[in-house]
């Protein structure tokens, strides 16, 4: 695949034209995952889902500022059980700049975190972080410029390649859904994101870190109809 270069920002469908046509000839599973979840951005979705749909459950608040509908078999971790994802991951010696852009919450009061049971093992095979911070965008400066200036800043800080970046809408808001491959020692774990202008200034990520990126990229793609961006104090 070929990085996406900086300050280029694209539709999702022209992503996954990217995608597919960048990587070598014959169709592997991990591009065939991508390109299911760059298929899946590109659908249009009017508003998200209010209520989980047959196997799913809702994970967040408004005080976190998002809610999004997940697996039932995914589980909240804190605390021990969030470090226990970060070792399976390979992310437990992570340095604090590429763990901010890989868990954008880090596990901190104000993020949710939902880790996935490893494929065809034990232990977790994915992480997904809920996360709503300030985004600082400068004056007049668009949803789209905004978003795109602080995926370049996670890409730089998880020492990323392979980067795809691509514009689309989650829950009716401008939001960026970027695939990259971080570098964390001798692990290259798959980073896939949807960041979201949020209302009152902010920026919400919703972010999942997996070394099983072929099992795992089209339920993320899955994921952006359940995915609700709240005020804070609405129910």
């Amino acid at each position: 695949m070929r990085r996406v270069p900086g300050g280029l920002l694209l539709p999702a469908i022209a992503v996954l034209a990217l995608t597919a046509a960048g990587c070598s000839s014959g169709a592997s599973s991990s591009t065939q995952a991508e390109q299911a979840m760059y298929a899946g951005a590109s659908s249009p979705v009017q508003s998200a889902a209010k209520s989980a749909a047959a196997g799913d459950k809702l994970v967040g608040t408004a005080a976190d500022g998002l809610r999004v509908a997940v697996p039932d078999r995914w589980v909240t971790v804190t605390g021990a059980s969030f470090h226990r994802a970060l070792h399976d991951l390979g992310l437990a010696r992570a340095s604090a700049a590429q763990l901010a852009a890989l868990v954008p919450g880090r596990g901190a009061a104000g993020s949710v975190d939902v880790a996935a049971p490893a494929a065809g093992g034990p232990g977790f095979g994915a992480l997904t972080s809920l996360y709503c911070a300030p985004a600082h965008f400068p004056a007049g400066t668009s949803p789209a410029t905004g978003l795109t200036a602080l995926s370049e800043q996670e890409f730089t800080a998880a020492d990323a390649g392979n980067t795809q970046l691509g514009q689309t809408t989650v829950d009716g808001r401008t939001a960026l859904l970027s695939y990259d491959q971080a570098s964390v020692g001798s692990r290259s774990p798959a980073v896939l994101q949807y960041a979201i202008a949020g209302p009152a200034g902010r920026a919400c990520y919703v972010t999942l870190v997996t070394g099983q990126g072929p099992s795992y990229e089209p339920a993320f793609s899955q994921l952006r109809p359940g995915i609700q961006v709240l005020p804070a104090g609405s129910a």
